[in-house]
Order: structure tokens, then C-alpha cells, then sequence
């Protein structure tokens, strides 16, 4: 059989590598491809070892089962959010985990940012009794993160460019209800003061 057109197969050395699917077959031209060689390059067999332990985490908090009749995968994360903070602090832990085992691979500040703002969201809407809970089985920051590291784990040289944008646009709009509370608190304070 054409191994370039089934893709790798989970374990096999080449996992993982021109998808962020994770086990399931690449879409586009499977012949256009070319598989990336472990031993070769950038993509070390470090790299892809700390890779499958992020991955096996991710899957089981947040993809381990399909919910029946959908598309849709959830994993523990969700589940152990609904026990209130204790829950939550545990998912919290193990993405401070991913976070940690991705910055040994030297990645760029902006994108170990993005991943703890993935991570700080994913815990503080989890925080939202079974609201949060609803949230974390759609949003799945760890599946994010573990993209993001995939991304930047193997070539060095990727662009950066959307996590500045969301750092930028999370400081503006930060920024922005600062303005908006200062203004309302001087309004106020007009009005009680006189």
C-alpha cells in the first residue's frame, strides 16, 4: 500500500507531521506532499517524543470520545470541570504542564503568551458553573496549544503573526474597558459629588 497517500500512522515517525488533524488523513493532494524525515532537519526525535506526550494529554482532555450522532469529540476536561474549582484547577494544572514541556523546545515568547492566554481563558470560563463547562467542550485550548506547538516546534521559522494580533487585540480591547470604566466612574461620581 502507498504510504504517502494513507499518511503516517500513529507511532510511526512521521505522526503528526503536515497536519494538525492528529491521526486522521491530511486533506489536500496527498502526491503534492512531502513526509517530513525525523532524523533530518529541525524535527528531532525530541521534538516529536515531547509532541506525542502533549498530544496523548490533549486527546484525553479534550477529544477522548464522540458525542453520539455528532462530530463533535470531549475529553475529561469538561467532565472535571463540573466538580466546582477543584475541577477546574486540575484541567488548569495539566495545560500549565503542556505550557511548560512546550517552552523547552525554545519557542517564541508571543506564542508561549498566546498559550497561557488559551490556558488562563479555558480556566477562568470553566470557572462558570456547567456554562463554563458547556464552553470548555468547544473551545479546547489544549488541543490549541498543542497545535500551536506542533507549528512552531517544527519550523522555527513560523510566522508569528496571529498570536501578535491576538495579544495586541486582547491589550486594545483590555485597554478599551479601562477607558470605558474610568469614564463610567467619573460620570458617577459627577452626578453623586454634584
Amino acid at each position: 500500500m502507498d504510504d504517502t497517500r494513507q499518511g503516517p500512522r500513529a507511532g510511526s515517525p512521521g505522526y503528526g507531521s503536515g497536519s494538525a488533524t492528529y491521526g486522521r488523513r491530511p486533506r489536500g493532494n496527498p502526491g503534492t506532499r512531502s513526509r517530513i524525515d525525523p532524523g533530518a532537519g529541525r524535527r528531532t526525535e525530541r521534538v516529536l517524543a515531547a509532541e506525542r506526550r502533549i498530544a496523548a494529554v490533549a486527546h484525553l482532555l479534550d477529544n477522548l470520545v464522540r458525542i453520539p450522532g455528532t462530530r463533535h469529540r470531549v475529553g475529561l476536561d469538561p467532565v472535571i470541570g463540573l466538580i466546582p474549582f477543584v475541577g477546574d484547577f486540575a484541567g488548569a494544572v495539566v495545560s500549565a504542564w503542556i505550557i511548560i514541556e512546550a517552552t523547552r523546545f525554545k519557542l517564541p515568547g508571543i506564542v508561549v503568551i498566546r498559550m497561557v492566554i488559551y490556558a488562563v481563558a479555558d480556566f477562568l470560563v470553566g470557572l462558570v458553573p456547567f456554562l463554563g463547562d458547556l464552553v470548555d467542550v468547544g473551545f479546547k485550548a489544549n488541543t490549541r496549544n498543542l497545535e500551536l506547538f506542533h507549528r512552531h516546534a517544527v519550523d522555527e521559522g513560523a510566522s508569528t503573526s496571529s498570536s501578535w494580533a491576538l495579544v495586541a487585540g486582547l491589550l486594545l480591547a483590555f485597554g478599551g474597558l479601562v477607558w470605558l470604566a474610568i469614564v463610567l466612574l467619573s460620570r458617577i461620581l459627577g452626578t453623586v459629588v454634584g
